[in-house]
Formats: structure tokens, C-alpha cells, sequence
């Protein structure tokens, strides 16, 4: 019986099988996998479950291609064919073509490549625009929503160390005061980082004090590591240059990161900053910057590891961020500089960079520009109007101005008021968000630059939560003449809006 259907239908490498209406295999020959006749085909392999179906299909023929059958830990590829009979007999066709379909695909496989390749190349390119892109939104959103906060937290703190408290009302404070930096400084880390993946980080070069910055930083890690109950030192040679040219914002993080990175990862011991001169050159200072530390310690195979972003020295370490050092690498490169770390585990590290500034002849010409930075005393009242829609900012920005009597403060929260604001009211300066609910701060310049020619000349300083290079030609572009960037401090606004309205 199972011979005459398999002189029909015969070829290489297949295997026959004849069922029952139920499934149930009445001969096979087992060319392929093993099968036992009495038994139901369902049960060697869960393919077969459709047979309950098909086989209640008179005279009809199925195909399936491509089916993967497990035996035995081996996986073998086949083609099913199915011929549906009317008398309970059914014959099963199954073909071995697992090389054939492995042989198909490497072919397939070798002759896309190149198309592949070139596909992945534009959705690559396609896709790095959309993260940026993504990214970017992200995080100025995000940072927008956490800065007013920050500010005002920052602000209202600033405001109450010098009030009438108690001495633990002012340890409450100073804790609230050294939460609010540090949260400051995680999100300045983040925005670094997404700075620096953007090319958008540059250095702001001009003349400031050194000693001054060295000893502030000082006495700010000396409390920090009393706090930690650690030791702290500061060794400053005494022919350190007074006045450099750089950025020094830039050299505080580099410093600042490499003793936070020794502070959060060392339990016992003692902290110690070390700066000297190695040598003056062609108008240039090259200084020597070590910070060195007796914790934890890296082993030398993870020297290089711990200058990659998100990378912790200690797992447990919740307080660090893991972006600190990558910031100082890029930093320091960036200055032209060097940076080695020496270290040995649980005995402590040594950070070792080297950075050259240019030398600058502090004069009297220096000593008047810095003079004229100090806030001036006013002889009236200015009127400046405020258009913020965070209750958070406007209060601060309130609290602040009213606190110095100079002042006429009018506020708004909805950028359609801006401009009849303007025409009612006097205004001297315009203090406003750089996003509003429907508009953009660029947008409602142009607005009020557009009124008259009076208008024209009205200082708008804006309140953003970025400051790229990038968006501040934007801003000048609208005719916005100043950027205070959240979360701003209280001398950094007042001095901006002194320079507009004196």
C-alpha cells in the first residue's frame, strides 16, 4: 500500500508517512526521524497538531515551507506536504532541505551585504540625528522643569542665612544650602556631558585671580571634608602668578570634580590639594595640580576605565554620579593639558594634571574694569516687568529686587500680557522666560521690537535654562541683549540688570 504511493511521489532525501483521518500513522519508513505505527503523528512534534484539522478536508493538498522540526537536540529544516484523501488514508510528504535552506541563506546573506551595510550606514545617520535631536529636547526639558526649582531653593536659602535664626536653624539651613549645590552640580555634570557630545562646550577665556579661586575652593573642601571626617590639605606654592588668562569657571569643575572623586571615595584619612608652578614660558604659566587621597584606590588594569562616563570606583557608592572625571578628561584636554592618576588599592590615588595659562599684568586699567562690576547705588527707582509663568521664579525674582529698594517690580504669566504691559507702563527692563506656555522668548522680542522705535532700545534680558553659543547668537539675533542662565544666583541677575538700567 505505502509502496504505490511511494513509486509516485519519490524523490532523494524524503520520508512518507501515511496517517488515518485521526492523525494516527498507519506505515512510515523513518527516513528522517524516527515514528512508530499505532502511534498519532501529533505527538513526535507540535507541527503536526494541524494535521486534527486538515485531514477532515477531502481530495485537497497543503504545502508548508521552511518548518523547523527539534529531534533529538538536532534541529533540521523541512518542507511538509499533506495529501488529503477521502477513503482514511493520508499521506504526509516531509523533505529533508536543511542545507539547501542554510545554503539559501548564507547566499542571501553575502548578496545583500553591501546593500545592508549601506542601509545601516543612512539609518545609522538617520538615527544619530534623532537621538540628538531627542536627547537634546530631553534634557532641556528636563532641565527646565528642575531649575526653578533650584533657583528659587538657592535663592531663598542665600536670603535666610542672613536672618535671625537660631544655630540649629542654621545647621537645618546649611544642610539644605549644601543639598541644593549639589543637586546643581549633577544636573551642571549632565548638561556638561550632553555639552560636550555636542561640540556645543567651549571655553570662555578671561582674566582672573588664581589664588583667589584656589583659596575659595579651599575653604569650601576643607568643610566638606570636616563634614566627611576626613583631614583636609592645601599646599598652594608661593610663586603661583596672581592673575592668569582662562577659563576659570572651567579650571574650578576640573579641581572641584577631582576633590569630590576623593572625598566620595575615601572613608578614613585625609584629603590634600596640591598647586604649583613648573615652569613660565613664552607669557604662559604651566601649573601643577595634584589631588591626592588615602582611599579606596584603583587597580591598574581599571585606570583608564574610570575616566569613561557612568563609571564608579565604588558600586556603593550612591553620592557619585560617575561623571566627574570624564568631564576633567575632556576639560583638560581641551586646555591642552595632561592628566595620570598614580594608585594603589585601599592605600589611596594621586591625580596628577598639568595646564598652562596665560600670564596677564594685573594694572590699574584691570583694577577700574573690576570696580565696575560692583553693583552701583541707583539714584530712582527702575520699573522692570517680569514675564514668568513659574510661581516659583517669580517670587525669587520678587524677593530679590524688592530686597534692594531699588526697584519697581510689575509681573506677568501669560505671553499675550507682555506687550499691553509695555504700552500701559513705563518699563526700563524686561525680564523674560525663556519659555512661556505657547511662545518663545525670541518670539515676543520680536514683538515688542516691532511696537516703535522707542521699543527698540528696551534692555530684555532672558531668564533660560541654556546658554549654548548656539542659542545665545539666536537670542542677540531676536534683539535680546542679555542671557542670566538658571539656576542663577543673586549677584550673577543683579549685576546684569545694573549694567542695563545705570
Amino acid at each position: 500500500m505505502l509502496e504505490a504511493y511511494k513509486k509516485k511521489y519519490y524523490k532523494n532525501n524524503f520520508q512518507y508517512i501515511l496517517v488515518d483521518n485521526t492523525g494516527c500513522i498507519l506505515e512510515t519508513d523513518d527516513v528522517i526521524f524516527k515514528s512508530s505505527k499505532g502511534i498519532k503523528l501529533q505527538t513526535i512534534h507540535p507541527f503536526f497538531e494541524i494535521l486534527e484539522g486538515l485531514l477532515q478536508i477531502e481530495n485537497e493538498r497543503f504545502e508548508f515551507s521552511c518548518i523547523n522540526l527539534n529531534f533529538e537536540n538536532e534541529v533540521i529544516i523541512v518542507d511538509v506536504t499533506i495529501h488529503s484523501q477521502n477513503n482514511n488514508e493520508n499521506l504526509i510528504i516531509v523533505e529533508n532541505l536543511t542545507k539547501h535552506y542554510n545554503n539559501y541563506q548564507l547566499t542571501a546573506q553575502t548578496r545583500n551585504e553591501s546593500i545592508i551595510n549601506s542601509q545601516i550606514l543612512e539609518l545609522k545617520n538617520e538615527y544619530l540625528l534623532e537621538k540628538e535631536t531627542f536627547k537634546n529636547d530631553f534634557i532641556a526639558n528636563f532641565s527646565h522643569q528642575l531649575r526653578n526649582p533650584i533657583t528659587a531653593s538657592i535663592i531663598f536659602s542665600d536670603l535666610l542665612i542672613n536672618s535671625d535664626l537660631s544655630d540649629e536653624q542654621k545647621n537645618y539651613l546649611d544642610i539644605i544650602h549644601s543639598a541644593n549645590k549639589d543637586l546643581k552640580n549633577r544636573i551642571e555634570d549632565i548638561l556638561d556631558i550632553s555639552k560636550i557630545e555636542s561640540g556645543r562646550l567651549i571655553l570662555n577665556e578671561k582674566v582672573f585671580d588664581l589664588k583667589k579661586l584656589l583659596n575659595g575652593l579651599a575653604a569650601a573642601y576643607k568643610l566638606i571634608a570636616l563634614n566627611n571626617g576626613l583631614e583636609f590639605n592645601c599646599e598652594l606654592d608661593k610663586n603661583l602668578p596672581e592673575y592668569i588668562n582662562g577659563d576659570q569657571y572651567r579650571l574650578k569643575q576640573v579641581i572641584a570634580n577631582l576633590l569630590n572623586n576623593a572625598i566620595s571615595n575615601t572613608q578614613k584619612g585625609s584629603i590634600t590639594l596640591k598647586v604649583s608652578l613648573n615652569y613660565v614660558r613664552a607669557k604662559k604659566a604651566n601649573l601643577h595640580i595634584e589631588v591626592i587621597d588615602t582611599g579606596i584606590g584603583i587597580a591598574a588594569d581599571k585606570i583608564d576605565d574610570i575616566f569613561k562616563r557612568f563609571t564608579k570606583l565604588n558600586s556603593k557608592n550612591y553620592k557619585n554620579t560617575g561623571l566627574g572625571l570624564s568631564i576633567v578628561k575632556y576639560l583638560i584636554s581641551e586646555m591642552k593639558g595632561n592628566i595620570k592618576v598614580e594608585s594603589q588599592i585601599n592605600k589611596g590615588s594621586n591625580f596628577i594634571c598639568n595646564l598652562s595659562f596665560k600670564l596677564s599684568n594685573y594694572n590699574q586699567s584691570l583694577k577700574n574694569e573690576l570696580l565696575k562690576k560692583q553693583l552701583p547705588n541707583l539714584n530712582k527707582k527702575h520699573h522692570i516687568l517680569l514675564v514668568e509663568d513659574s510661581e516659583i521664579i517669580q517670587l525669587t525674582v520678587l524677593k530679590l529686587l524688592a530686597a534692594t529698594g531699588h526697584f519697581y517690580i510689575n509681573i506677568v504669566s501669560k505671553g499675550e500680557d507682555l506687550v499691553p504691559n509695555i504700552i500701559d507702563k513705563n518699563v526700563d527692563l524686561i525680564l523674560l522666560a525663556n519659555t512661556i506656555e505657547g511662545y518663545s522668548a525670541m518670539d515676543l522680542t520680536v514683538s515688542v521690537r516691532n511696537l516703535s522705535k522707542e521699543y527698540k532700545k528696551t534692555p530684555i534680558i532672558v531668564l533660560s535654562t541654556e546658554a549654548y553659543k548656539d542659542d545665545i547668537k539666536r537670542f542677540k539675533r531676536a534683539g535680546i541683549n542679555d542671557v542670566v542662565t538658571k539656576p542663577f544666583d543673586e549677584g550673577k541677575l543683579l549685576e546684569k540688570i545694573y549694567k542695563y538700567v545705570k
